[in-house]
């Protein structure tokens, strides 16, 4: 439905011809700056892609580079290897909106709901309340089918029962919109790239992983979970006590499905529509408080930026955070016009503030801390009128009897969405946000020393005011998954502020977001994925900037454009490993590593890896042993003399080899594997470092000892490949010698444990 004309709006200046040419100017700059910008390499820049791109359109690309035979099977003929996988996420979909739609009946937010709020809210909501469903299966050693769909048939019934009253569409409205004719051409193409490329989206969910932290904690962590029937403290891998709202999902599937390895892309698939949610809400609140032209143009930036379907390939807990980010804004914009009932939509957002941060920790400054902050200002501003506007501005006593319990409903949301994680880590660690908040709560499984590495290591190391416009370039322009739309059409739309309040309510938690990416995190380019939604709706109201044809036309030219080239860019390589419709098997053979593949087709079933220096492990079939770079090292556990505690790491003395021999075969461990390249990458500067006790003589004199067997290479580089760093960091290494032998250095080498 479109907004309607009121007479604010129509009293409304025009903005001057003049603004209208410098913004004109802004936008073609900025791109032209943007396409000039680099890809990978400096000599191969944006703009060489249109030249790829005419190339595909007339079909005269390079279709012999690659042999037939290195290209895995693919064709409509492996369609159904998905569709079971995508049956099991529509399970767990509709297992989520059970949860949903009981809450959303029960709540009645006192406002009716357009279809793409209501999907949003009910989706959202019940995928959060899915994630604590399994994680307290999980704790109470109840990882099974009926644990899963046994509280889903409950939500069932209480929302069969519950009956909730909405008021008219009309008496929902709020009296900010902008006055715009819907295009039905608009609409049309809109719909015309939207639907495809959502398809396209859902398909690259399914692909096998490929990521390094994906395959270390986000899904590692639920395949451990799920072979053990329950879930409990990893002391190996401190990632899995962070927040798993996501990750939680994945592991429903693996338990559902009965399998690890198609419950992670089943999961995945699940993760993918978070980012389909959060189209829903930009669609919702351009609608409800700008226009529906708006809304076409803001969903197709926003499913077009190359991060959207990036995060859909790669099960990141961003995708979550995201969503809940804008949804919590969407119900803080309801409380900013003063519609609907103040104390549900403050709990509903606290539910979704919570959700946002049990989906990481980082929520609580991005999503929950402005959302209380614009539910405060919203309720406690002087200008708050009576809904009916009969007696005036209310007064500051009235003011906080309204403010009080609603922050207090906004508490109880964020609470009961938060409190399970935090309690389980408290329990675990004695910690609630362990592993961070150190030097407050402690933590019995953390140490001044480990969180003297880790602290540097997951914050900035400047914040100098001077290179901020740097840090700017680096998100806006030099970022290789960002759109070149966002920021060429949201900062002409900042002429906007003054007259739109979602703009200018926007545009606050885009500065408060970009904020805190710079000043409080280590400004890994996604960690600002969930401002995307905020930046697309910010430059799709530049369409509102004036409504003549020129400028629309204009506008058009440049969105056609922008979106054309992001779309050709997500069929790339560029974007991340897109299966599509490749035969599953081949796939997963394709992106496991040549070692883990090895290992995977030769180890006897008898066999037990003790997995040193990699963490990397998700796609490994035989049982094993690990630890994170951030974890106590575990073959520094078991060989170091305890004793030898005054000498230093390097050199401490190892137990002597028939103590080491007995702990190997207590943990019927037969084989070492050594990933060398990995602790040569933590030990570069201004990385993670590595324990010192880690030196290639050790595994020597093992061998010497007639502990294990000489070592078997089964990765090498180069010698000439390392750079200067490298090799003089490796250099550093007692017994380096024993790693490069014909002009070759061993990344990866695998002893067996002599009988």
């Amino acid at each position: 439905m479109e907004p309607t004309l009121n007479s604010d709006a129509a009293k409304r200046k025009k903005i001057p011809l003049w603004l209208l040419l410098l913004a004109a100017g802004w936008m073609v700059c900025f791109l032209c700056i943007w396409f000039r910008a680099p890809l990978q390499a400096p000599e191969f820049k944006r703009s060489d892609l249109w030249l790829m791109l005419a190339d595909t359109i007339l079909g005269v690309e390079d279709s012999g580079a690659e042999s037939e035979t290195s290209v895995p099977p693919h064709g409509l003929q492996f369609l159904p290897q998905r569709l079971r996988l995508f049956g099991w996420a529509f399970v767990i979909l509709c297992l989520a909106s059970c949860h949903g739609w009981a809450f959303v009946r029960r709540l009645n937010p006192g406002l009716r709901l357009f279809r793409t709020e209501r999907i949003a809210l009910i989706g959202g909501i019940g995928l959060a309340v899915q994630s604590l469903i399994t994680l307290f299966a999980g704790l109470a050693g109840q990882l099974n089918p009926t644990a899963i769909w046994l509280p889903s048939l409950l939500s069932l019934i209480l929302a069969w029962r519950w009956r909730s009253s909405e008021p008219s569409l009309a008496e929902s409205c709020s009296s900010s919109q902008v006055s715009d004719r819907p295009s039905r051409y608009l609409q049309g193409v809109a719909l015309m790239v939207i639907v495809p490329f959502t398809v396209y989206l859902l398909l690259g969910s399914l692909s096998p992983p490929t990521d390094f932290d994906v395959r270390e904690y986000h899904l590692q962590g639920p395949k451990e979970w799920f072979q053990q029937g329950r879930i409990s403290y990893l002391r190996h891998n401190v990632y899995t006590s962070f927040p798993f709202l996501s990750e939680m999902l994945p592991l429903t599937a693996m338990v559902l499905v009965g399998d690890w390895w198609e419950g992670a892309l089943a999961g995945q698939a699940v993760l993918a529509c978070f980012q389909l949610l959060t189209a829903c809400v930009v669609f919702a609140i351009c609608t409800r408080w700008l226009s529906v032209s708006v809304a076409w143009l803001a969903t197709l930036v926003y499913l077009t930026t190359p991060w959207t379907l990036r995060i859909s390939l790669i099960a990141y807990a961003e995708g979550s955070l995201t969503f809940y980010l804008i949804s919590s804004a969407m119900v803080s914009f309801w409380l900013t016009e003063q519609i609907g009932h103040r104390r549900t939509l403050s709990f509903l957002a606290g539910l979704l503030g919570g959700s946002a941060m049990a989906s990481k920790y980082t929520g609580l400054v991005s999503v929950i801390a402005p959302t209380a902050m614009i539910i405060f200002w919203a309720l406690f501003r002087p200008s708050v009128k009576d809904p009916l506007g009969l007696h005036g501005e209310i007064s500051l006593r009235d003011r906080l009897q309204s403010l009080i319990p609603a922050m207090g409903f906004f508490a109880v949301g964020v609470s009961l969405m938060i409190a399970p994680w935090l309690l389980r880590n408290l329990y675990d660690t004695g910690n609630p946000v362990f592993p961070l908040g150190y030097s407050i709560f402690g933590g019995s499984e953390w140490s001044p020393e480990m969180n003297t590495r880790w602290i540097p290591a997951h914050s900035s190391h400047e914040h100098s005011l001077a290179l901020l416009p740097r840090h700017f370039m680096d998100v806006a322009v030099y970022n290789m998954w960002t759109s070149g739309l966002l920021f060429a059409l949201a900062i002409p739309a900042m002429l906007l502020i003054r007259r739109i309040r979602t703009v200018r309510t926007s545009f606050l938690l885009i500065v408060w977001g970009f904020a805190t990416w710079w000043a409080l995190t280590h400004r890994i380019d996604r960690f600002w994925i969930p401002l995307i939604p905020l930046l697309s709706i910010t430059a799709a109201c530049s369409w509102l900037l004036h409504s003549s044809r020129l400028w629309r036309g204009f506008l058009s030219v440049l969105i056609t454009a922008g979106a054309s080239y992001d779309v050709y860019f997500c069929t790339l390589a560029l974007v991340g490993f897109h299966a599509g419709l490749m035969d599953l098997e081949a796939a997963r053979k394709l992106t496991i590593r040549s070692d883990i593949q090895t290992l995977n087709a030769t180890l006897p079933s008898t066999s037990k890896v003790l997995m040193v220096g990699d963490a990397e492990v998700f796609d490994a079939t035989f049982p094993l042993v690990y630890n994170t770079v951030f974890d106590d090292n575990i073959f520094e556990e078991w060989t170091v003399d305890s004793s030898d505690i005054t000498t230093p790491l390097r050199e401490r003395r190892m137990l002597p080899p028939d103590d080491i021999r007995r702990v190997l075969k207590s943990q019927r461990i037969t084989h070492v594997f050594v990933h060398w390249g990995e602790i040569l990458r933590y030990r570069l500067p201004d990385s993670y470092d590595y324990t010192a006790y880690m030196q290639p003589n050790r595994f020597s004199q093992l061998v010497s000892a007639g502990v294990l067997k000489p070592p078997k290479v089964m990765l090498q580089r180069p010698s000439q490949s390392l750079s200067a760093m490298e090799q003089k960091t490796v250099s550093s290494w007692a017994g380096y010698e024993s790693l490069v032998a014909n002009d070759a250095f061993s990344i990866v080498q695998l002893y067996e444990v002599a009988e």
